[in-house]
């Protein structure tokens, strides 16, 4: 990771917070609804690599998945604990302190059957670098689930939600901006970006999603949160999620893959 840990130890309040709003747990609900479309019918070992406080991943738990989580955050992992044991799933998580670009440090040999990367390839300097090491800890067949934020999506960010349309001008065509909460430079891809790097990292296309089609870029946050109008959003969220050419705009985009070999 090229972000210092200290940023993300730093606002672990905001975090913490920030994951019980509702379109965040939307897009968790959503990216966990895609993946599942994917998965086989038994049990799995699973690796949340830059997992943060386990919010992907502590749902997988919860269906009996065993979950492997790797981050380099001390405050993160820390909440992943505490989280995992209110849950009452400290048997079934297993935590790791490690970097995401040094997963064979601590897994060595191929051994998951699925692994989630999400939220972490805007924060990362090498991407390709980060597709091999997650492709290394796979087992052949295994999925891959990735999700970033859209490149695309940042000037209709920028212009709907922060009605900013200064900065949205200048987004457009660009991929680097300063993240308003962790305060670290990140770089924002298209999903088409990273699929055209799949096979180089021994990997396979299977789907492409959207997350947060048009919940981003609609109303403000007071009008969203009233429960009439998030049922009507959420029912179009999941509609439009693999819907091109509704999703191909929307705030993060999801990639499915396997290893091929």
């Amino acid at each position: 990771m090229n972000t210092p840990h200290s940023v993300f130890d730093e606002s672990i309040d905001w975090w913490i917070a920030e994951n019980d709003l509702p379109w965040m747990q939307l897009k968790t609900e959503i990216g966990l609804s895609n993946l599942r479309k994917h998965l086989p019918q038994k049990t799995l070992r699973i690796l949340d690599a830059g997992g943060g406080s386990g919010a992907d991943s502590i749902p997988l738990a919860h269906e009996g998945h065993s979950v492997d989580l790797a981050d380099y955050s001390e405050e993160m992992l820390k909440t992943a604990k505490a989280n995992a044991e209110r849950e009452g799933l400290a048997d079934r998580i297993r935590l790791h302190a490690g970097d995401v670009m040094q997963l064979e440090r601590i897994f060595p040999e191929s051994q998951f059957d699925v692994v989630l990367c999400h939220n972490v390839l805007q924060f990362v300097a090498d991407v390709p670098k980060l597709l091999s090491m997650l492709s290394k800890v796979i087992l052949p067949g295994g999925i891959l689930s990735l999700i970033s934020p859209n490149r695309y999506s940042m000037p209709y960010a920028t212009a709907f939600l922060f009605k900013d349309l200064d900065e949205a001008f200048r987004q457009i065509d660009a991929r680097t901006y300063q993240h308003r909460f962790f305060k670290t430079t990140v770089t924002e891809y298209s999903a088409e970006e990273i699929q055209a790097l799949l096979p180089d990292a021994g990997l396979a296309f299977d789907a492409g999603y959207g997350i947060r089609c048009l919940s981003d870029y609609w109303g403000d946050n007071e009008t969203k949160s009233k429960p009439e109008v998030w049922e009507k959003i959420g029912r179009l969220e999941y509609t439009l999620t693999d819907k091109s050419p509704y999703n191909l705009l929307a705030r993060f985009w999801q990639i499915v893959a396997h290893k091929e070999h």
